[in-house]
């Protein structure tokens, strides 16, 4: 049975939990939009979060592409990449055309406006799935190309661009969408068309790529999708799906090796064959909670939940890196700005240690200093930020911290405006 959903918009989604429900799905699609004599069928493209847009990376990152126009950056980046690759690459790269360099960019991970497609539905499922640690719903996203095309160059067809036969006609259709390097007075079309590679590495043959390449609208395929699913569409796994359709995929024989046939594949699949895959519970290794301090009378303290003995490290998962700003990214900011890094940040070595994001903070940031001559009975290692039980805690005993052995005082004119929580 096929699962249909809706999301926010007038768009209908379709949820797959197993292996043979999105089989399903994709034959219902294809059924839809091919007829059963057809030799060719729809693409698919694995995104590890349902949520990602149709984005290629050079408009993910360097610029609205006006700017990235503007200031011939995607120009820039492909007369380097011509220019340095021939010496890394592990195949010749003389005599092919610009076409090829451009997915050669794309497949080794230069930012381009390519996206890349597959037309083999499990190597998209894999894709989907394959970093996606089930914490959030992973993505399929089904296209019908030569609809795409259609409606793009007016053919329902899709056309290698550097296919050495190809004919004049045909190269003059797909060419507007990538210029020479550095050519004055051409402009790219608006929306996105859809293109065959020529099979220039092992890696672009195995996955079975295809690419679609954007024009000038940053939202040219996200345009297209539209409620009759006639063009594209989406296939939703649920998070709590991904590790059991990841292991569906395993045994079917589709793994690391299967999409990148090499050593590095092969040694990613036994990692991926032999590590334990049940992770702990979430209330694994949790000592802690917050509640009204005992110490910052009026604020938020740590407590223990359950006994805590001498020598257990109490934060464990509490691993986030930090990110160590200067006082200028935020002397200037509102007060309330400037409270969240007097409160939480740890100053050392005229920085601020903080979290990546103040939206991130966890328990351990809310730890006080003990009240004045009382002892603490939580230690911190200065070097890495991990806490250690200096002796055993009772539940419901609030946990403290000297600051002085991990963090230096606030710099001038930096005095806490607020007692209500420390740093970590």
């Amino acid at each position: 049975m096929v699962k249909l959903i809706r999301d926010g918009s007038r768009n209908v989604v379709r949820k797959a939990e197993t292996l043979s429900e999105f089989a399903s799905t994709v034959a219902a699609l294809r059924n839809r939009w091919f007829k059963e004599e057809d030799p060719w069928g729809p693409w698919f493209r694995g995104q590890q979060r349902d949520s990602w847009c149709l984005l290629p990376k050079i408009l993910r990152g360097y610029g609205s592409y006006r700017r990235i126009r503007k200031e011939r950056v995607e120009d820039e980046i492909r007369e380097e990449f011509q220019t340095r690759a021939p010496v890394l690459s592990p195949t010749p790269l003389t005599g092919i055309d610009r076409w090829d360099w451009y997915f050669q960019m794309q497949h080794f991970g230069a930012p381009t406006r390519l996206l890349d497609w597959t037309d083999g539905a499990q190597i998209a499922l894999y894709f989907a799935v394959r970093d996606n640690p089930g914490c959030y719903d992973a993505a399929v996203w089904v296209l019908d190309p030569y609809e795409l095309n259609l409606r793009a160059i007016g053919r329902e067809e899709v056309i290698p661009p550097s296919e050495p036969g190809i004919t004049g006609r045909d190269r003059r259709l797909i060419d507007p969408w990538l210029p020479p390097r550095f050519a004055r007075g051409k402009t790219i079309p608006k929306q996105p068309v859809a293109v065959y590679p020529t099979h220039i590495s092992r890696r672009i043959s195995t996955q079975r790529s295809c690419f679609t390449i954007h024009g000038s609208d940053s939202e040219g395929l996200d345009r297209l999708r539209d409620s009759g699913e006639k063009l594209l569409t989406k296939i939703v796994i649920p998070s709590f799906r991904v590790q059991s359709i990841r292991k569906e995929l395993d045994s079917q024989g589709i793994d690391e090796v299967t999409v990148f046939p090499d050593l590095d594949g092969l040694g990613r699949a036994m990692c991926a064959r032999w590590r334990l895959d049940s992770p702990a519970p979430p209330h694994a290794n949790v000592y802690t909670r917050l509640r009204p301090s005992n110490v910052a009378k009026g604020g938020v303290g740590v407590f223990a939940i359950r006994k805590i003995k001498k020598g257990t490290p109490i934060f464990l998962g509490d691993n986030e890196e930090m990110l160590w700003v200067q006082k200028e990214v935020f002397s200037k900011q509102p007060g309330q700005i400037r409270e969240l890094y007097n409160d939480f940040a740890v100053p050392r070595d005229r920085r601020y240690g903080c979290p990546q994001n103040f939206n991130r903070l966890t328990v351990a940031w809310y730890l006080n200093e003990p009240a004045p001559g009382a002892v603490a009975n939580v230690r911190c290692i200065k070097e890495t930020l991990d806490f250690f039980a200096l002796q055993d805690i009772a539940k419901d005993e609030e946990l403290t911290v000297d600051y002085p052995t991990y963090c230096d005082s606030p710099m001038a004119a930096d005095a806490p405006t607020s007692t209500k929580a420390s740093r970590k």
